[in-house]
């Protein structure tokens, strides 16, 4: 398998700047008020105006720069061409839910830390 044709070559360079630029819309355009459509929504985000406001900004911060290092794991598709396709598919989704989960881990603890349960 060459390097173009690697998942871990062009899931990344697809997937990432559009995470980038759906992450980058959100941070120019954030919501305002509490809601059930838009934003960073979870139970502990949603409990107060404050925590909102937090949520929002924190999150959004977090998946621009995970976004971005996500997109950088392009790199990898150059130095694992041995991988199977297979192999390499997997590898690129759990590198991808990495980049996707931990903000929002992340995000949760500072919101327990700073607004509590």
């Amino acid at each position: 398998m060459s390097f173009y044709e690697n998942p871990l070559f062009f899931m990344p360079l697809i997937i990432g700047p559009m995470l980038l630029i759906i992450f980058a819309f959100v941070k120019k355009f954030p919501p305002r008020k509490i809601n059930s459509l838009y934003g960073y929504r979870t139970n502990k985000s949603m409990k107060t105006q404050e925590s909102w406001d937090f949520a929002q900004a924190h999150s959004t911060e977090l998946m621009l720069r995970y976004s971005f290092i996500y997109t950088l794991t392009f790199v990898l598709g150059f130095v694992t061409t041995w991988l199977n396709e297979g192999a390499a598919v997997v590898l690129s989704l759990l590198i991808m839910i990495a980049a996707l989960a931990l903000p929002i881990i992340h995000t949760e603890r500072e919101l327990k830390a700073r607004f509590g349960d």
